[in-house]
């Protein structure tokens, strides 16, 4: 069996996912140098996974998909309606899950919001927060991704 280097990345963000969810629990952010070396180690390893089988197919969905999270996240946090680390975070997982498999991303973040949505409406029912309350969202985009991403993974190598 063939290794990919698609794999590196998602290796990386579950590493990360504990740091990561721990400080957006505790001080409602993610911090640069994960947010930012999750979206480097993302980049060159698809990049070189590219130039290895010669297929490039793979390598623009990512790319594509990072860049188009980066940019309307970007715009939605200059409303205050995301964080700019969740959308650092999110850059990085949509690149890997768009190169892995162009539905992924919407099918992540679909999942992560509603699990975002569920434990929210949860603890405004059992009085934790109220509707004004800010949500530290990393921890759900990342049980959104894992559960849909490592199976997708698993066998995939660009080539093929």
């Amino acid at each position: 069996m063939d290794f990919s280097l698609a794999w590196v990345p998602v290796a990386y963000l579950l590493i990360l996912s504990i740091p990561l969810a721990i400080t957006d629990f505790r001080e409602h952010r993610l911090p640069n140098p994960l947010t930012i070396s999750a979206i480097v180690v993302t980049v060159t390893c698809l990049t070189f996974e590219s130039f290895r089988y010669g297929e490039f197919r793979n390598l623009i969905w990512g790319i594509g998909f990072g860049l188009i999270t980066l940019t309307l996240g970007f715009l939605l946090a200059k409303r205050e309606m995301i964080g700019m680390g969740d959308v650092k975070l999110l850059t990085s997982m949509h690149a890997v899950a768009g190169y892995i498999n162009p539905m992924l991303p919407i099918l992540t973040l679909t999942a992560g919001l509603v699990i975002a949505t569920a434990v929210s409406l949860l603890r405004v029912f059992l009085r934790k927060i109220d509707l004004k309350s800010s949500v530290p969202l990393g921890p759900y985009l990342l049980l959104g991704f894992f559960p849909l991403v490592i199976p997708s993974a698993v066998g995939f190598t660009a080539g093929a």
